[in-house]
């Protein structure tokens, strides 16, 4: 038994987590940096979707796979449908700082114009999104089947891909 004193108010907590979130998002971490932290957070959530997700999120993991795979040829919407499928991942995770990390860092952390082959024409080819399409599936396949190490691994083929492109694209605009 005993008595303490706690000398942060409910104020004090939210203003210091609020200078958190705005130091994360002015994060000053290299675009590598910021990939390397999308590995780990990403792959953690895929395994955690396997085991969490109810019947309605992974109804919505779905339906994003299928609409990727009917914007194969429209880039503007495959990096919006993509951006939609990691973000129904995160959602079926059902962790809420995961949800609030994904909502406050994900367009830091999933850069746009991944898929335009306008842009991006030696590294974007209609192989690679069909690639990619394939990795969905197969991350999806996994999160349905329930299976933790299996999803986890399958996200980190993914984006261990998804980074050798990333430093492609680096690599030819240098």
């Amino acid at each position: 038994m005993g008595v303490f004193i706690c000398s942060e108010t409910a104020t004090s907590l939210e203003r210091r987590d609020s200078t958190a979130i705005q130091t994360m998002t002015q994060f000053s971490g290299s675009f590598m940096d910021m990939l390397e932290v999308r590995m780990a957070f990403e792959v953690h959530a895929a395994g955690l979707a396997a085991t969490r997700r109810s019947l309605a999120q992974e109804a919505e993991i779905w339906a994003t796979v299928r609409a990727f795979e009917a914007a194969m040829s429209d880039d503007t919407a495959l990096d919006e449908i993509d951006f939609a499928f990691h973000q129904a991942i995160i959602q079926a995770t059902n962790n809420s700082a995961f949800i609030e990390f994904f909502t406050i860092m994900g367009r830091r952390i999933l850069p746009a114009d991944t898929f335009s082959r306008a842009r991006h024409p030696a590294l974007i080819t209609d192989s690679y999104i069909e690639h990619t399409l394939t990795e969905h599936r197969a991350i999806c396949v996994m999160i349905s089947d329930g299976d933790v190490e299996g999803a986890r691994e399958a996200m980190r083929a993914h984006l261990t891909r998804a980074h050798d492109r990333y430093r492609g694209i680096l690599y030819h605009n240098s």
